[in-house]
Formats: C-alpha cells, structure tokens, sequence
C-alpha cells in the first residue's frame, strides 16, 4: 500500500484533472462559435485567400469519429448510422416537429386508416410502389420481412437487434403490405422500422449473408439502398464520398449533388478547412 502523501497526492491530481476536463467541456461550444465566427470574419475581410470558384452543389461533412461501417444494423455509433442513412430509408421517420412522417411508406398508419390495430397488438404498413434500390432492383415487401428476419437472426449479432425484440412475426401480405405482429399490447407501434434503427436493407443483395458470416459481405461497405445517393468510395475510418441516385424515386431531390464524410480531424484542422471555405457544414462531435 502506498503511502498516505502518496494517495493524497494521487487523489488532489485527479480532482484537478476531473476540474480541468469540466471547464474544458464548458468552453468547448463558446470557443467553437467564437472560432468560427473568426474565421468568416477574417474570411470576408481577406477574399484573396478566399476560392475562386465554389459549387454549392456539393456538400462536406466534418465529423471527429470517422465511420467504419455502412450496414446501418452492425453499426457502433451515431457515426455509423449517418453515413449509412444516405444510401438507406426506413419506413418512416420524425421530422424537425416531431411529427411521422413517410419515407418507404405510402402513408402513416392510424386506427383511422385500419392501419392500427384496435388492440393494440398488430400495425400494417402500406409500402410506397414504383421505388427500386440503386442497382435497378425493386423494392418490397420481401425486404421489410427480410430485414427484420436478419437483425433478429442471433447468427447475425446485429447492434438493432433489441428493437425488435417486442416482435411476434412480420410478414408480407402482399408485394406492397407488411403487417407486423407484437407480443404484447405495443403503444409503441411505430419503432419498428423507422428512424436510424428502421433502414430498410435489399434481400437480393444480404440474403446469402444472413448467418454468421455477415462480416464478409462486400455490401457492408459497398452498400445498395433506396436512398437519395449512392456510394461512389468509401475508406473505413477515413473518408466516404456520396453522388447522388439519378434513380431516386422522390422528384428534384437531393438538392447537393455530391456529398463527402470525412472523419478523424482534430479540431484545429477544423478550423483551418472552414477558414478556407472547403466544408460547408462542421459536425462537431464531442463525444
């Protein structure tokens, strides 16, 4: 056992870490706003150092972790599931008010509708028709059922997994119909299948992958989705370059054209990509 001077001394220096790592926390954002604020400022007044030329039309995104996966249900982070979300839609989807909105839906299911069961028990999606993946393949019912068929397979360990653990069964009642059945009474009925943990994945591209060897599936980094862009590269814990889906079955949309993820900068390297205009968004993750 170490002295009584020793652990006094050991327990003042990790106060004053723990004291430091909160102010540090408490500065971080301020001294992010006031550096960005800065750089437009000294941007603006040096347009010399400024590009020529910019196209508003692409889009990049600075992010501190870098993503390592584009299978959005074998993903580890927030990282993950972003870069995923661009090439892969789930049913439906929150908006800025909270409200669900449909995304691979036709329409939101309500008892109204007959989309909700009166007991609270069973829901029944109405997919949207006419949506194909990026290669060109059409988009169904098999997919949601196949989905759900591969984040519940224990042989998968998929990181959704728990979200569908209140399920009974999912079946396709039709090429454009899913009627999800619960264990119990679900107020929840709509978390299946939407949000980050609800993206939709292509039967045709996973279906010889849905065991234990999910691991060396080329799709987990060559992803083929529904969503408004496609893959163009992809360098795990790097940088994964996006161009948008010309078959994409929402009209005029994306708006960007290309859009790049770069991870792994340190903050002053931040700030000297904004200062040279080169992002246009910084995501800031202090995690």
């Amino acid at each position: 056992m170490g002295s009584p001077n020793v652990l006094m001394s050991a327990t003042n220096l990790r106060a004053d870490i723990d004291k430091y790592k909160n102010m540090i926390r408490r500065l971080f954002l301020p001294l992010v706003i006031l550096s960005c604020f800065l750089s437009i400022t000294f941007a603006a007044c040096s347009p010399q150092d400024a590009p020529t030329t910019q196209n508003d039309k692409n889009l990049k995104l600075l992010y501190w972790q870098s993503p390592t996966i584009l299978n959005p249900h074998l993903a580890t982070g927030f990282k993950d599931f972003d870069a995923a979300r661009l090439v892969y839609e789930p049913l439906a989807s929150y908006d800025d008010s909270d409200r669900l909105i449909p995304i691979l839906a036709a329409e939101i299911p309500s008892r109204e509708n007959g989309g909700v069961a009166a007991d609270g028990k069973s829901v029944t999606w109405k997919l949207r028709s006419g949506v194909t993946w990026s290669d060109g393949e059409p988009f169904t019912a098999k997919d949601v059922v196949f989905t759900y068929n591969f984040i519940t397979n224990p042989d998968v360990g998929s990181s959704s997994a728990e979200v569908y653990a209140g399920l009974e069964t999912v079946e396709a009642l039709d090429d454009y119909t899913i009627k999800i059945t619960f264990k119990n009474i679900t107020p929840g009925w709509s978390v299946p299948f939407t949000g980050q943990r609800g993206l939709i994945l292509p039967e045709h591209i996973f279906a010889s992958y849905n065991n234990s060897n999910i691991r060396s599936a080329r799709a987990n980094n060559q992803p083929v989705g529904t969503g408004p862009y496609k893959l163009v590269s992809f360098q795990p814990g790097d940088l994964a370059i996006y161009e948008a889906n010309p078959n994409y079955w929402e009209p005029d949309k994306p708006f960007f054209e290309r859009v790049e993820i770069k991870g792994g900068v340190m903050l002053p390297q931040q700030l000297g990509l904004f200062y040279k205009r080169e992002i246009l968004i910084m995501l800031l993750i202090y995690r």
